[in-house]
C-alpha cells in the first residue's frame, strides 16, 4: 500500500516566483551596477533560491512500507523508515487564520536535519492511510503529529484525477 501527499499549489508558484523575482533583481543589479559587493549578493541568494525551489522543494512525497520518497521538480530523494527519528508538522503559514488552517504540512526528522515531505495539512482519511502504511512505527514516528481535522481537504483535490482514490467513482 502507498499513500501520496500533495503540497499546495500556491507554496509550489509563490515559493517559485518569489525566488525568481530575487534572481531577476539580481540580474538586473548586476546589470545595472556591475559585480559589486551587493549587486553580486542579491544575485547569489537568487540563484540559491531557486536551486532549493527546483532541487529540495517537494512538489509530491509517496509513503511505503519501505519509506518515504519526496518528488522534487528535478530531482527524487528516499529516506528509509529506520533512519528517520519521526515525523512532525510545520508551522501553518501566515494565511492560515484567514483559511481556517489548523496545522501545517509534515516534514521528517533524519538525525539533525528536518526535510519538508508536503507543505500542507493532510485529509484525515489520508492521516489514516498513513498511519495504516507506517504499520509497527506509527507509534514512534506519528506519537507528535497532531491528527487533522475532519474538515481538511484531501491532498489530491485540486491534481488530475489519476491522484484521486480508486473508491472515488466521481474523479
Amino acid at each position: 500500500m502507498t499513500v501520496t501527499l500533495h503540497s499546495s499549489w500556491r507554496g509550489l508558484v509563490v515559493n517559485s516566483i518569489g525566488a525568481l523575482l530575487v534572481l531577476a533583481g539580481g540580474l538586473l543589479a548586476v546589470n545595472r551596477g556591475g559585480w559589486n559587493v551587493i549587486s553580486t549578493s542579491v544575485f547569489l541568494i537568487g540563484v540559491a533560491l531557486v536551486a532549493v525551489m527546483l532541487f529540495d522543494y517537494p512538489a509530491a512525497t509517496t509513503f511505503t512500507e519501505r519509506g518515504v520518497t519526496r518528488r522534487m521538480m528535478l530531482r527524487r530523494q528516499r529516506i528509509e523508515w529506520e533512519s528517520m527519528g519521526q515525523l512532525s508538522r510545520t508551522r501553518p503559514g501566515l494565511t492560515s487564520g484567514w483559511r481556517k488552517v489548523q496545522h501545517g504540512g509534515l516534514v521528517a526528522v533524519v538525525g539533525r536535519r528536518r526535510y519538508l515531505l508536503v507543505d500542507r495539512c493532510e485529509s484525515a482519511d489520508e492521516f489514516d492511510q498513513l498511519e495504516s502504511v507506517v504499520g509497527g512505527r506509527a507509534r514512534d514516528l506519528l506519537d507528535e503529529v497532531p491528527r487533522p481535522s475532519e474538515a481538511a481537504d484531501p491532498t489530491w483535490l485540486y491534481r488530475s484525477a489519476k491522484w484521486a482514490p480508486e473508491r472515488r467513482g466521481d474523479r
